[in-house]
């Protein structure tokens, strides 16, 4: 107990001297930083390093993050929610193959977990494979049929209407409709014609064609996808600009709160992105990683105003979210 109290004191110290003077100038400069020494006990090496790694994936370091999760990796060969890490980082990176070799490596362990199943589609969808995105959602649907709207707007990217229709009148024959889903039926009445199977979108489609596609439909699917580019590549103005729309436009999507928080923390809005990030974590419902997520940013906020304890707290929520995702 006294090892683990005294590691974290030394954690939040350095985290508050590393924060305190963050800006996109010396984010390279945290690349030099040493990390802390750390005691002999294994496990507190391992969760330094992760907590290392989470830190730096929340500030759109990603490179930095796998660096740290190799250490994780080298201390717990097989603990699935370093693999997981993997995953996500690579994903951030656009190194898709990477990114399906973690997520099926925890997959194989792990099978039902719905969260790496929903990842696992996430990857596939990014990469605009919709048939593998449609398998996995298949998969959600048997867990959580809450999530079947989800299904038939795959249904509808992948032009497979037909399938789309019959799900419709599914989910309407129970009493379930939404606008979105009104808009999709419409769409396929419109066109109703014998659907003709064509190859998957091509996955080459520039910011440039994503921005255009946003302006004119507003598609909350397609402002993600730039919100991810826009943080890949560092464009945090951009981000800033984008993410405040979707906070007009889809006031209760948790996933633009995050992304508006990340652009207040380059700004040195600390306080701003504490205020956006506990508003947004009221919207997260059952998805454990999500929530996680939010805390780990908080962290990041507390430490650049050198509320350690308050830092502390969040990490811990963070940890223990991982935990039970875990079990």
């Amino acid at each position: 107990m006294i090892l683990r109290s005294a590691n974290i004191v030394l954690l939040t110290v350095f985290f508050c001297v590393s924060f305190l003077s963050f800006s996109q100038q010396n984010t390279e400069d945290l690349e030099g930083l040493l990390l802390l020494e750390d005691s002999d006990d294994t496990q507190i090496k391992f969760e330094n390093h992760y907590f290392e790694s989470l830190k730096y994936k929340a500030i759109g370091n990603y490179s930095r993050a796998i660096t740290e999760l190799e250490i994780c990796q080298e201390l717990y060969p097989d603990n699935t929610s370093v693999d997981f890490e993997f995953s996500k980082n690579y994903f951030f990176l656009e190194r898709f193959n990477e990114a399906e070799l973690y997520i099926n490596k925890v997959l194989k362990l792990e099978p039902m977990n719905y969260w790496f199943i929903d990842f696992a589609k996430n990857i596939y969808e990014k990469q605009f494979n919709y048939s593998k995105a449609i398998e996995f959602q298949k998969k959600l649907v048997e867990q959580n049929p809450k999530v079947t709207e989800e299904l038939v707007r795959l249904f509808m990217y992948a032009n497979r209407k037909e399938e789309a229709k019959i799900l419709i009148d599914k989910l309407e024959a129970d009493g379930i409709t939404s606008s979105r889903l009104r808009r999709y039926k419409d769409s396929i009445e419109k066109y109703n014609k014998p659907t003709i199977k064509i190859q998957e979108v091509e996955s080459d489609l520039t910011l440039e064609d994503l921005k255009k596609s946003y302006e004119e439909e507003k598609k909350f699917d397609v402002l993600i996808q730039i919100l991810e580019e826009e943080l890949v590549s560092e464009n945090y103005e951009n981000l800033k600009v984008y993410s405040e729309e979707g906070l007009e436009l889809f006031p209760a999507q948790p996933m633009v709160y995050i992304m508006n928080s990340k652009s207040l923390v380059y700004q040195k809005k600390y306080n701003e992105a504490i205020d956006v990030l506990n508003t947004g974590i009221d919207f997260v419902i059952d998805n454990v990683m999500l929530e996680a997520e939010f805390y780990e940013q908080l962290g990041v906020c507390h430490i650049a105003l050198n509320n350690p304890k308050e830092a502390e707290k969040n990490r811990q929520k963070a940890l223990e979210l991982r935990r039970l995702n875990n079990q």
